[in-house]
């Protein structure tokens, strides 16, 4: 009987931890100025420019654009035809998750892997209403789920239980096994979001240059406590641990503050740069502010409004 209790009690907390990301994914959306300015960005960044022939239809004067006028199949005929286009719309997005144990840091409001969960939650949601297949993968050292694209709002739900469970998360990064794993099981009709702090990833350059290869579309999205990057002034000794290894060193804040920060600040630079170098896209964010503001200025930005 307490067996059973206790797998009734998990999940009703895994039901309340999906509720409160849904309700937050919701007040992040409908933060936007206007959610269809995010709606709107998105289908004009990811929209096919391929279009499908549909078939004919008799040309109208003033209406129909004469240059469409196919003469060929006019002549067989006392009318004038034009040709009619669909356009094509079955461009994947998949989101590719950091949930490794650097990721399991804050001294926000959230820490970096709840914050994350809402970004990948927003982008899924925004991807169900715009009628595209959605995927999704965790990662740590291995793959931790996979979840193969499809046009279902089931997906999103099913990508909200996995970002909620506390068994996916923790463990060592192995970024370049995830994207190899991303390589070679999507296709390549995928824009494909990165979502990690990069912290820990070693060398990624030539993973990021296969990924931009093959993809329509990568975007690198990197989720930064400040403390990550800043360190605050005159509060003497604190205890560090090391994310993967758990190992504690006690320094004087004060004495490593600005080779931290510089260290810090290199290391981001390098992940900015390897995105950039392979023609792919990066945006950073701090988890001390929305991410709406920086992904829309962004996609302003591409789309030059």
């Amino acid at each position: 009987m307490s067996l059973i209790k206790n797998a009734y009690e998990k999940d009703e907390e895994n039901i309340k931890k999906i509720d409160k990301l849904v309700e937050e994914i919701d007040k992040s959306v409908r933060g936007f100025v206007d959610i269809f300015t995010f709606i709107l960005k998105y289908k004009i960044l990811f929209r096919s420019i391929g279009l499908e022939f549909a078939g004919y239809k008799e040309y109208v004067p003033g209406e129909d654009d004469a240059s469409k006028i196919d003469w060929k199949a006019s002549l067989k005929s006392n009318k004038i035809y034009v040709k009619q286009y669909e356009e094509e719309r079955n461009l994947n997005l998949f989101i590719l998750f950091d949930s490794s144990s650097s990721m399991l840091f804050g001294t926000q409001e959230k820490l970096k892997s709840e914050y994350a969960a809402i970004v990948a939650g927003t982008l899924a949601f925004a991807g169900v209403e715009v009628g595209d297949n959605i995927g999704f993968a965790m990662f740590n050292k291995k793959i931790v789920n996979f979840l193969e694209p499809i046009q279902d709002i089931a997906q999103y739900y099913q990508i909200l239980r996995l970002l909620a469970n506390e068994r996916n998360y923790g463990g060592v990064c192995n970024i370049q096994e995830a994207l190899s794993f991303v390589l070679n099981n999507v296709h390549e009709r995928t824009a494909l979001f990165i979502i990690s702090d990069f912290i820990g990833v070693g060398n990624i350059e030539d993973s990021i240059k296969m990924c931009a290869g093959k993809f329509d579309k990568v975007f690198g999205l990197m989720i930064r406590d400040p403390r990550d990057e800043f360190l605050p002034k005159e509060i003497g000794y604190v205890s560090f641990s090391d994310p993967f290894s758990n190992k504690v060193i006690t320094i004087n804040v004060d004495k490593i503050r600005e080779k931290f920060e510089e260290e810090a600040k290199k290391q981001s630079q390098l992940i900015e740069k390897a995105f950039l170098d392979a023609g792919a896209s990066f945006i950073k964010i701090y988890t001390d502010k929305p991410f709406a503001e920086p992904i829309i200025k962004y996609l302003q930005f591409m789309e030059g409004y």
